[in-house]
């Protein structure tokens, strides 16, 4: 497995490379820790010096943490980029077939160039890698099940078949569940279909299956989240954002940037 881990050296990018590191211990996998920006100068001039600047900075600091992890055991290179940062993120994960983004879910501020907040929005949107948001301070030794959103419309068995590739080391439970606002007699035969589905492709695995009901999907799934805080949620991509089919567009990124638990995206 290869691991890409945006970061701006916030102590949200930090945690997020925290946890990669964990993930990457279970899953052998390999990680390259990156890094872009934009340089802001009022005359050409400066342009070489500023970037000469930025790209020693970072390097020296890549170097430190390289150094580090390595000790441990682990795989790590990195890779610096001028440009907008989730174009930078998108294109380099899917250029070089990465198999996760793994990203906090809020950047530096003051004169840090903000890299986590909007931006993980923009990558969650726009990546065609499969993406793993960390909220701040998550850690992945006190997860104790894997929680699956599921719309039951057009999910494909190639989506299934990569959340267990990447998730069956983790040796948690699974629990399927979709949210509506009526006990629909339909969507409870397509949730038996794929309980039915696993246990015949997976019977190595535990899995649960759930229906709730809830008068809105977003407030459902919170309180769901609420009563197991020790997870990580997973969704899974359609054609348009998971976010835009949930929520309207002025909510549509609001569980990326304030979930508090991991959300993987599942491309």
């Amino acid at each position: 497995m290869k691991i890409l881990v945006p970061t701006d050296f916030s102590d949200n990018a930090n945690n997020a490379l925290t946890f990669a590191v964990e993930l990457a211990k279970i899953e052998k996998a390999e990680i390259t820790l990156f890094y872009a920006f934009y340089a802001v100068y009022d005359f050409a001039a400066q342009a070489t010096e500023i970037i000469s600047n930025i790209e020693r900075d970072a390097k020296d600091q890549m170097k430190q943490i390289s150094e580090k992890l390595k000790k441990q055991g682990l795989k790590i290179d990195y890779k610096i980029m001028q440009g907008s940062i989730a174009t930078a993120v998108t294109a380099f994960a899917y250029r070089e077939d990465y198999d996760l983004i793994v990203m906090g879910t809020q950047g530096a501020s003051g004169i840090k160039k903000a890299l986590i907040g909007s931006n993980t929005g923009h990558v969650v949107k726009d990546a065609r890698t499969s993406i793993l948001v960390v909220p701040q301070d998550a850690d992945l030794p006190s997860k104790k099940k894997i929680c699956v959103a599921l719309e039951l419309l057009d999910e494909k068995e190639s989506q299934f078949k990569k959340l267990i590739n990447l998730t069956s080391k983790f040796d948690l439970p699974y629990d399927f569940f979709h949210v509506c606002n009526a006990q629909s007699f339909e969507k409870k035969i397509e949730l038996k279909g794929l309980e039915s589905y696993f246990k015949e492709t997976y019977p190595e695995i535990h899995a649960d299956f759930t229906m709730l009901e809830s008068k809105e999907t977003e407030i459902g799934i919170q309180k769901y989240l609420e009563e197991n805080p020790n997870s990580i949620l997973v969704t899974f991509s359609k054609d348009k954002s998971f976010f835009e089919y949930l929520f309207n567009k002025s909510t549509s990124l609001k569980m990326a940037y304030h979930t508090h638990v991991p959300m993987l995206v599942i491309k």
